[in-house]
């Protein structure tokens, strides 16, 4: 018996200590060009135990001279145990960069010192009383886009805003900004006309029927097909912080004609960012169908695709104060199947890879944010450093 006491003292102290070891988490830049503002993502799987659950503090990540990093923790599906952690650093070409990972029990940490660089906002009437919620969970022939005061949830960085129409439109809007900073909260709570021209920004994109920029659809024979039945929605915002906002959004028995489906899709925006990332899970019988994403279609604008880095952009005068604005989409190129189009969209058609997500990178840039537009040769340099993160993301091993 004491033998059995001084064995359970003992492994319980070993656990304590490697629990209370630092883990080092190696990040490195596998490409030839400089990554600025990257977001680093460590699989919760990947720590296998090297930090204790539940937590008993909060997580202090230092970089190799000791300085302080944001790092914030996502439990994307929402079951209780976290899936990811995020924080934002920068590296030279194919450079290994050394964070040191441990609970601060007790510490102050730099995450709740410093004001969140990124936001995500739902602002709904309820019993006729507009209010921020961060669960909207509704049956599908209950949406009602008159209930929202921006149509449905909208996440932001500093850079820029976007938000998602929680109703049979699907589409993703932009919120330009003149002045950088987070404006959601302030919009549900001031009743300001968002729409408007104002000296901090607008809503610079007029989308109608269209899916706007990134919005999902089903391809059903030569038309898009948005979730204009289904049983169930549920919007839900996992997350507003210091490293990026993330929003998540349940669609349950979608009726794409031939059968119902279920489809989750998840939004990110990492601080400082203006490119969005939108990952869709398939339910267990959607990997046999063609999802459909796209960008609005406007008179007097030019449209590219590169095949080869899977980018498809749009730019000219098409933004509601009209000034040029870019907007473009970036895809793996193995989920390619075509670019097309229909009356209101310039077209992707995507496949879903082993039950695997698609990942699409929304970007959009508007020329009222600086007074003038990027060159050519920007709009291509930034889309050739938006497919580096889906062609080669930042690695991460731990020690």
């Amino acid at each position: 018996m004491r033998m059995l006491r001084y064995l359970t003292v003992l492994f319980g102290t070993i656990f304590n200590v490697v629990c209370a070891q630092e883990v080092k988490i190696v990040a490195t830049n596998p490409s030839d060009a400089v990554r600025s503002n990257e977001t680093v993502v460590v699989l919760w799987s990947q720590l296998g135990g090297r930090v204790p659950e539940p937590l008993d503090g909060p997580l202090r990540l230092t970089d190799e001279q000791g300085r302080p990093v944001n790092v914030q923790i996502d439990d994307l599906d929402l079951d209780g145990t976290p899936d990811e952690i995020a924080f934002i650093a920068d590296f030279a070409p194919t450079q290994s960069r050394a964070f040191s990972l441990r609970v601060a029990k007790g510490e102050k940490v730099l995450n709740e010192e410093e004001p969140f660089r990124t936001d995500a906002q739902n602002w709904k009437r309820i019993n006729g009383v507009l209010q921020a919620v961060d669960e909207d969970n509704l049956a599908g022939n209950k949406r009602d886009r008159t209930a929202y005061r921006f149509d449905g949830v909208g996440w932001e960085s500093e850079a820029i805003a976007y938000r998602l129409y929680l109703d049979g439109r699907n589409a993703v809007d932009i919120q330009g900004k003149r002045k950088p900073g987070l404006y959601w909260k302030w919009i549900g709570e001031s009743g300001v006309d968002y729409q408007l021209n104002a000296d901090w920004g607008m809503d610079v994109l007029h989308v109608g029927p269209a899916l706007g920029i990134g919005g999902i659809a089903f391809w059903a024979g030569d038309s898009v097909l948005k979730p204009l039945t289904l049983d169930q929605q549920r919007c839900q915002i996992i997350s507003r912080g210091p490293v990026r906002a993330v929003v998540r959004v349940e669609y349950r028995g979608w009726n794409i004609g031939h059968r119902k489906v279920d489809l989750t899709s998840l939004f990110t925006i990492s601080a400082g960012d203006r490119i969005s990332e939108h990952r869709i899970f398939p339910g267990k019988v959607v990997s046999r169908e063609t999802l459909a994403t796209g960008i609005v279609k406007h008179d007097s604008t030019r449209v590219v695709w590169d095949p080869t880095g899977a980018s498809l952009y749009t730019v000219g005068h098409q933004s509601r104060s009209n000034d040029t604005l870019l907007m473009a989409l970036t895809v793996a190129p193995s989920s390619v199947i075509n670019k097309t189009e229909d009356a209101n969209n310039q077209l992707l058609l995507l496949r879903f890879e082993e039950d695997k997500p698609i990942t699409i990178l929304i970007s959009s840039y508007w020329q009222g944010e600086t007074g003038r537009m990027w060159s050519d040769q920007d709009i291509k340099e930034f889309l050739k450093a938006t497919a580096r993160r889906l062609k080669e993301p930042i690695a991460v091993k731990l020690r």
